[in-house]
């Protein structure tokens, strides 16, 4: 019942051609909205926002993960026009942000649990997965508290385990597609700016455009808690800003385990 490699291999030819969408996806805190700022600020770029349309499709499918039922169950059941439709479906949704920009970012953190499904869907669409230290990423999640939605994010040692699961369904990810996802290093954004924009255009099919380093100058509709810092150029305070606190982050560090970088 699970969503592993021979279920990808089967649905071959059942997704859309279509080169238009980026998934910008990973942990809250991680860096998405710095991503999609530098991203967007390309001239053949739009950058959406969160979205919520994929995770509301996947429910209609009935790929939430319900106790009782599987995974795979689901996706295995449909036929290729119903994978179709839902492609579809899927691309004059993002149409509506933009009617004829070439890439369009689709930016909500979660559909780090939906790669399976855009895998799929989208066997051409750019998938983009930003990674931070997990020490510094969780803390954020704690100081940020997040919305409602992630209770997690109250209680260290939740949030470390919560991470660690995280980090093994991209591992998995990376076993089923590999290839396919781009490992976007906060770190790398903020020590190496020019050098990981390149690589993130470059990544995303598309020419190099000064524009790209002047991301913060772009009055774009950043709506989530990190829209004050992408006004600002790039700051390096956030990288290892939990050794302020190490004394009193131990349950943490302990969820954490080897995926801690002490």
């Amino acid at each position: 019942g699970l969503f592993d490699a021979g279920l990808v291999a089967s649905k071959a030819g059942y997704g859309n051609p279509s080169e238009m969408p980026v998934f910008v996806l990973g942990m809250p805190r991680s860096g998405t909205t710095l991503t999609e700022q530098i991203c967007s600020s390309h001239p053949e770029v739009h950058g959406a926002g969160e979205l919520t349309k994929l995770g509301r499709m996947a429910a209609s499918i009935g790929l939430k993960l319900e106790p009782g039922r599987s995974f795979g169950e689901a996706v295995r059941s449909m036929t290729i026009q119903q994978w179709h439709a839902l492609a579809e479906e899927y691309l004059s949704y993002l149409r509506l942000y933009s009617p004829t920009a070439p890439r369009i970012i689709d930016k909500i953190p979660h559909n780090f649990e939906l790669v399976g499904l855009i895998g799929i869907l989208f066997p051409n669409a750019r998938i983009i997965h930003c990674g931070r230290d997990a020490i510094d990423n969780c803390l954020s999640c704690f100081f940020s508290n997040l919305q409602e939605g992630h209770k997690y994010s109250y209680d260290l040692e939740t949030l470390g385990l919560v991470y660690r699961e995280y980090d093994r369904l991209m591992r998995h990810w990376h076993t089923i597609f590999p290839g396919r996802i781009f490992e976007n290093r906060y770190e790398d954004m903020i020590f190496d700016q020019e050098g990981q924009s390149r690589r993130l255009i470059d990544h995303l099919g598309l020419t190099w455009d000064d524009a790209c380093l002047r991301f913060f100058d772009k009055v774009g509709s950043v709506r989530t808690i990190s829209r004050w810092q992408v006004r600002q150029p790039i700051y390096t305070s956030s990288v290892k800003r939990w050794k302020n606190y190490q004394g009193r982050i131990q349950p943490l560090i302990d969820a954490l385990g080897d995926l801690a970088e002490l």
